[in-house]
């Protein structure tokens, strides 16, 4: 399998002749896709969710990353006019919650969810350990 990033013309051009270079006796998958969430993406979205683990309580309890990941990411769909899903639970126990992969966000998608974050951790006087080297342009 190969991976084009595109940016520019010039990168059409490359991937055109890529796909000149093909045999076409096999069929092939082409698609076309927004750049899931970068690097500092996802180490920005962790540092934020590991001060907030440690600095908010909600419903009377500190959460660990993975709930706070979870409820922040529900929240924010939900906000976003999205919905997670709420599904009765396989076991017949109450229900769950099905929510988007942050893993799986685009950067313009991860970019709206790191500003949510923020937005409800200046909400909760978080204190952020990571400095914004990037000026919010993630």
């Amino acid at each position: 399998m190969t991976d084009f990033v595109m940016h520019s013309m010039a990168d059409v051009n490359r991937l055109m002749g890529h796909l000149q270079a093909q045999d076409f006796g096999k069929p092939k998958v082409i698609v076309i896709k927004d750049q899931d969430r970068s690097g500092e993406q996802n180490k920005k979205l962790h540092a934020c969710l590991s001060d907030i683990a440690k600095q908010v309580e909600h419903a009377g309890k500190k959460w660990d990353v993975l709930i706070w990941k979870r409820l922040l990411t529900a929240a924010w769909l939900r906000e976003s006019g999205e919905q997670p899903q709420l599904i009765p639970a396989v076991d017949g126990n109450g229900f769950d919650v099905v929510y988007e992969r942050t893993s799986k966000l685009s950067v313009k998608q991860c970019a709206s969810l790191l500003e949510w974050i923020q937005a409800f951790g200046a909400e909760h006087q978080v204190r952020w350990s990571q400095k914004d080297l990037w000026e919010g342009r993630y």
